[in-house]
């Protein structure tokens, strides 16, 4: 019988510590990524270093259930460990001095009800029926560019409340993570590379960041909704399009069904977005004058 993936993963944790020999180790590990979506992985750590490079087993799953051999596999992991790994190591300091990190401050959002197990020990913000978590963009000459999760043990370390945390968070989230605003009718056209005639679609605007990555936290910036509907002269619909980006829609530009728009919502979740990247099957509604933010279904439940 073919081995189910997590035997398959111990089974090549086995090998590839024969293979990697002596003052490594290898072990299976299962990573929980965004909305509970898990994959199978190796970590391998090099005695006397921090970092141990994750690799991730499930396309080697696939490939040896087409045929590829478990020795092809190990040369192959053995290859992918040593071009990962940096010749030098990170600087821990760090993670326990928080002058190195209060000015590479910014935060993502996720689903809450999604994501409740994972944010446990982690000092997030309920917004509605999600969580904003915080993050740290790092520079490393060993690693590059990366991004940790700010947890409990964090703040311990460097001796700050959570309040304080959030504080720096917003002062310093619009430059680690700039915004970037677009209209959905430029952004069809790029994609598609030609030129489209719905003019509805022209007070429809796309939110992010400028890296187009976890950037639907961008329209929860502060004073970024306010400015937007002062600019629309209007109350705003946000539609969580993914954990990448939001869709922004002026409430006089489009006569709406609004019952009928969170029935799409939830299905384009279903059918057209990947399962780590879902955001929310909620419509959110932005009230110029109160300045109050809402899932519209909360409201006309009320």
């Amino acid at each position: 019988m073919e081995n189910s993936i997590r035997e398959f993963t111990q089974t090549l944790a086995e090998l590839v510590q024969g293979r990697i020999g002596k003052g490594h180790t290898v072990k299976d590990h299962e990573v929980v990524k965004n909305n509970g979506v898990k994959y199978n992985a190796l970590l391998i750590g090099k005695e006397g270093r921090c970092i141990s490079p994750t690799i991730y087993i499930d396309p080697f799953y696939k490939a040896y259930r087409e045929g590829m051999t478990m020795k092809e596999i190990v040369e192959e992991i053995v290859k992918v460990y040593n071009s990962s790994m940096p010749e030098s190591d990170i600087d821990v300091d760090f993670f326990f001095d928080f002058a190195k990190v209060s000015d590479k401050l910014f935060f993502k959002v996720v689903n809450y009800e999604k994501n409740r197990t994972k944010l446990e020990g982690v000092p997030y913000r309920k917004l509605m029926d999600l969580a904003m978590v915080p993050l740290c963009r790092m520079n490393s000459a060993a690693i590059g560019e990366g991004v940790i999760t700010i947890t409990n043990e964090h703040l311990k370390s460097w001796e700050i409340t959570e309040e304080e945390l959030w504080e720096n968070i917003g002062e310093s989230a619009g430059r680690v993570a700039p915004l970037k605003i677009s209209s959905l009718l430029d952004v069809l056209e790029r994609l598609s590379g030609s030129c489209i005639d719905v003019p509805p679609l022209c007070g429809i605007s796309v939110v992010t960041n400028t890296s187009d990555n976890y950037g639907a936290s961008a329209v929860f910036y502060p004073g970024v909704l306010p400015e937007l509907a002062k600019d629309r002269e209007c109350d705003l619909y946000i539609v969580p399009a993914s954990v990448h980006e939001t869709l922004v829609i002026p409430d006089p530009q489009m006569e709406m069904d609004v019952d009928h728009l969170i029935g799409i919502i939830a299905e384009v979740n279903r059918t057209s977005v990947a399962e780590e990247e879902i955001l929310s099957d909620s419509l959110y509604r932005y009230d110029r004058e109160s300045g109050k933010l809402f899932v519209v279904k909360e409201k006309a439940e009320a």
